[in-house]
Formats: structure tokens, C-alpha cells, sequence
């Protein structure tokens, strides 16, 4: 079976929420040792080392097994370490930065049966079929790994009726809206 955690957005924030997030990164692996793969294609690559450092922390603070972590330089290279992974994280950031990736990853959906795929705001977006960014006025589309349009940081978004139908006129999918530092779990 493969866990899905999709995360609202503002992993950055200190709080109850966030600490249960990233509890996730080891909780639903049945192993004394987690192999971590992380993905920050979604930040600029000048900022993804200070990301790693702010994240890494949170993720050892909340755990009690023994972490072991790589991260993803580009798609082949995360497609290659997946296989040898217990987890997948893909980091929130920048739609224009990420959907690039999305036809390179191609494959993706098999390569993580019986995995931990965790995903915050972008990275919930990125395996949903259809999402709205904080500024969009139109759909974008993901991968599709989840037949779920989303809706992340949906506490900050204001014309919140005019984004759901938005999305109600794209697709029946069923919309999923995630607030800040929200955290769901889907077994698929």
C-alpha cells in the first residue's frame, strides 16, 4: 500500500501541526531505519541548502529512528534513488519551478508502490490531477497520481468560492482544500 501525506503549506512555522508533519516521515515506515529521499526542485537551487538545513532538524527532531537522507540533484537522479528509498518528500515552493519536472518524472507512480510520498503545498499539487496556486486565476495540471484536485494554504486564499469553481468547471475530481500547516493521510 502507499501512504500519501499532503501538507497544507508554512512547513517553516514552529508549531503542534507542523511537528506532526514531520512525525510523518518515519511513522508510516515499519523499519528501525528510514531512508529519505528529498526533493526541493521546487525552491531556487541558491536557496535549497538553507531549505535542507531548516527541514532536516524538524524531521530528526520528530522521530525516533534512525534517519538516513539523499537528495534528489534532478529527475533521473530521483528516479534512479527512489527504488532504494523508503520516502519521498517533495518540498513546496514555486509551481514555475517544479512543473518542468513533471514530464521527466514520468514513472513516478510506479516507483512508489508500498513508499511514503510526502508532499507540502507544491508537492501536494505536484501528484493531485489539478490545483490552484495562491495567485492563480486558472488551473494548473499535476501528474495525476491522485484523481483530487487541491487547494493548498486555503485559510490565506481570499474569492475562495470563485477558486472552487474554477476547479468544479475543470473536473468532478473531488476538491480537496488544505489549510496551513493541515495535514491529511491517503492510503491508495
Amino acid at each position: 500500500m502507499t501512504t500519501l501525506i499532503l501538507h497544507g503549506g508554512a512547513t517553516s512555522q514552529d508549531n503542534k501541526q507542523n511537528d506532526y508533519f514531520f512525525s510523518c516521515f518515519s511513522k508510516f515506515v515499519n523499519k528501525s531505519e528510514v531512508k529519505i529521499l528529498l526533493c526541493y526542485f521546487s525552491r531556487e537551487k541558491s536557496k535549497q541548502d538553507k531549505i535542507i538545513k531548516r527541514d532536516k532538524p524538524k524531521i530528526i527532531r520528530n522521530s525516533s529512528k534512525r534517519l538516513n537522507f539523499q537528495i534528489a540533484k534532478d529527475a533521473k537522479h530521483l528516479l534512479e534513488r527512489i527504488d532504494d528509498c523508503d520516502v519521498l518528500y517533495v518540498a513546496g515552493g514555486k509551481a514555475d519551478l517544479l512543473e518542468p519536472y513533471y514530464e521527466r518524472l514520468e514513472g513516478l507512480r510506479d516507483k512508489l508502490q508500498d513508499k511514503v510520498y510526502i508532499g507540502s503545498s507544491m508537492g501536494a499539487y505536484m501528484v493531485s490531477e489539478s490545483y490552484l496556486t495562491m495567485q492563480d486565476k486558472a488551473t494548473h495540471y499535476g501528474m495525476g497520481i491522485l484523481p483530487i484536485q487541491t487547494i493548498c494554504h486555503w485559510d490565506q486564499k481570499k474569492n475562495k468560492e470563485q477558486k472552487l469553481a474554477l476547479l468544479k468547471n475543470n473536473s468532478n475530481a473531488m476538491i480537496l482544500v488544505l489549510d496551513e500547516y493541515q495535514t491529511v493521510e491517503i492510503y491508495k
